[in-house]
């Protein structure tokens, strides 16, 4: 599904009105020698975003790739976040193509909750794989916005 951003509604995001209803794990790999010998590793980030408009349900695909500097990757995962809002209504307009043209403030505040969310999964993950410590960098939602 297709979508932009847009700044036009201004409409006041309530955290109350944003329920997150399912988290799953799509997909988990690790290369746990090759992730511990990496000198460096560098992150990458892609997200996609799904919508029913009747049910008010946005789906966010969030997935974190690490790679080891010499581009081969030693992590992959990808997490898929449910969630439902009660005034979606409010967040999106239908453009001429009759594509929803939803607010970036409402799409940069879903990001922000699947990227915390996804940095507690992956470090207990590493946890439990034995990588102690490792915590995913601060990523600004907004930057990952304008990237796309």
């Amino acid at each position: 599904m297709q979508y932009k951003m847009t700044m036009k509604k201004e409409s006041q995001i309530i955290a109350e009105q944003i329920h997150l209803l399912a988290i799953k794990n799509t997909q988990f790999r690790l290369l746990s020698k090759e992730f511990r010998k990496a000198q460096k590793h560098h992150l990458g980030v892609v997200h996609n975003v799904l919508h029913n408009l009747n049910n008010q349900m946005v789906k966010l695909d969030l997935t974190l790739s690490i790679n080891d500097g010499q581009h081969k990757e030693v992590l992959f995962l990808q997490t898929s976040y449910h969630f439902q809002i009660d005034n979606l209504k409010d967040f999106y307009e239908i453009n001429e193509k009759n594509i929803p043209v939803f607010s970036a403030p409402l799409i940069v505040t879903l990001l922000g909750i699947s990227l915390s969310t996804s940095r507690g999964i992956l470090f207990e993950k590493l946890n439990s794989s034995g990588i102690h410590n490792i915590i995913i960098p601060v990523v600004s939602p907004v930057k990952l916005l304008q990237r796309s």
